[in-house]
């Protein structure tokens, strides 16, 4: 359990996953560049300590670039993030609200408040500007009071807006419409370099309603401590680096895009929520941090990877009790495309298990059902299933038109897509016939 961002890199660091850039760079392009390059040779995390144009600030990225650093910040092993999230995700903590905390230590109002100020970060060649990526957003639903946590990209629009690309099915997307029927806007609390657990608690799966501090809470082993805003009724983790408060401006939708989203493609402009800052609040020599995404693998994938295992998994054993493994691949985006080894007792059971897995309504746009003997996470040995053990006339499922959260460029219409599935399960009575060769001996060897 880290306090705040800055314990969590005082310990990536003691990992020799950290690297400190001393070199001048500019937060148009160059910072992206060099996330872009630590996510292709996995990792370290990076820290600039000079920023062109911004004196006295630090940019943090890259730090969920790699799995490695987002099992270091849940203290497990790559292998066990899985089993973790599947464990801790609803082992949720209640948070604990406290008077003060080093997120108050500066505050800019009124006339102060200055987004230009903040080294806003530009990451890709046809982005339409700099963009906040990775701040986690706290609202709370109109009706309840209960809060939503979750990241949603804002574009600098000037010294006291932002866009708040929020999609009306995501559930802050709801809050903010639910705001405009009684005409009134949302009041809505960005925080930026918080405690890590606080960033992958905000991508967990849960239902509309759940609180994702309690989620938070419960990956860390421990509440999340929070402040009260200074001008709005939200509140958001004692130790954030910065807090960008904020209310929706009912009704005004600006276009926000180009911008290089998760699929590797850039999304088009769209209209988007507007957010009127009221105030900003951060720490004495605060960290930005800033988050890549684009062509997978970045941490925008690597932060969704689990969490979409999880649900998928969930839902497979409802379907199969005997699922052994669930994998999201990097090139499917780890939302796209999973392949699920069972232990199959009937010959329609993978039928079944990839119906049910294009309705979860998550982006899956190909499911791939294997025997228990093939290694999900091995390429070589899911193609040679597909070739030895599948008929595309018989095994191959086409669903067209499915209701889905996609920015898939190829899709038909926002929102919706088709999905396909592929039985590679041999038939229950007639296994012996597709049993891989093996030789006898192998794991003694050991001249090699």
């Amino acid at each position: 359990m880290f306090e705040d961002l800055r314990g969590y890199l005082t310990h990536l660091e003691n990992q020799g996953q950290l690297l400190r850039v001393s070199d001048e760079v500019d937060p148009k392009f160059e910072i992206a560049a060099g996330i872009r390059k630590t996510s292709d040779i996995e990792g370290p995390a990076l820290l600039f300590e000079k920023v062109k144009g911004f004196a006295g600030w630090r940019v943090l990225g890259g730090l969920f670039a790699t799995r490695r650093l987002v099992a270091l910040a849940l203290g497990v092993s790559e292998e066990k993030l899985l089993e973790h999230y599947l464990t801790l995700e609803e082992r949720r903590i209640a948070p604990e609200v406290v008077a003060s905390g080093p997120a108050k230590e500066i505050c800019w109002k009124g006339n102060d408040i200055d987004l230009y100020r903040l080294p806003l970060v530009t990451h890709s060649e046809k982005d339409v500007g700099p963009y906040v990526t990775i701040g986690i957003q706290v609202g709370k639903d109109p009706d309840t009071g209960i809060r939503n946590v979750s990241i949603h990209r804002m574009l600098l629009l000037g010294k006291d807006r932002l866009s708040l690309w929020a999609p009306a099915d995501h559930h802050l997307g709801r809050l903010i419409l639910k705001a405009e029927e009684k005409g009134r806007g949302l009041e809505v609390a960005t925080a930026i370099g918080v405690e890590p657990s606080l960033i992958i608690g905000s991508q967990a799966k849960v239902p509309y309603g759940v609180d994702e501090y309690h989620v938070a809470g419960g990956l860390r082993g421990a509440p999340v401590k929070l402040v009260r805003c200074e001008t709005i009724d939200v509140e958001v983790p004692a130790s954030a680096e910065i807090v960008i408060e904020g209310v929706t401006i009912p009704g005004e939708r600006v276009p926000d895009g180009p911008y290089g989203e998760y699929p590797g493609c850039y999304s088009e402009a769209k209209q988007a929520p507007v957010l009127k800052v009221t105030a900003i609040t951060m720490r004495k020599n605060p960290i930005y941090q800033t988050a890549l995404t684009g062509m997978p693998v970045t941490e925008n994938h690597t932060l969704i990877e689990y969490a979409n295992a999880a649900v998928i998994y969930r839902e497979a054993k409802k379907i199969v009790p005997e699922v052994c493994e669930v994998y999201v691949t990097p090139g499917g985006t780890f939302r796209h495309h999973v392949v699920v080894s069972i232990k199959k007792r009937h010959d329609d059971e993978a039928r079944n298990l990839i119906l049910a897995l294009l309705a979860l309504g998550i982006g899956l746009k190909q499911v791939i059902v294997v025997d228990e003997d093939i290694d999900v996470h091995d390429s070589t040995q899911v193609e040679w299933a597909l070739s030895t053990r599948m008929q595309p006339d018989r095994d191959i499922i086409i669903i067209p038109r499915i209701a889905c959260s996609t920015l898939d460029p190829s899709v038909p219409e926002p929102r919706t897509t088709a999905g396909w599935g592929i039985d590679a399960t041999v038939p229950v009575s007639d296994r012996e016939r597709f049993e891989k060769v093996l030789v006898p001996g192998v794991d003694k060897v050991k001249y090699v």
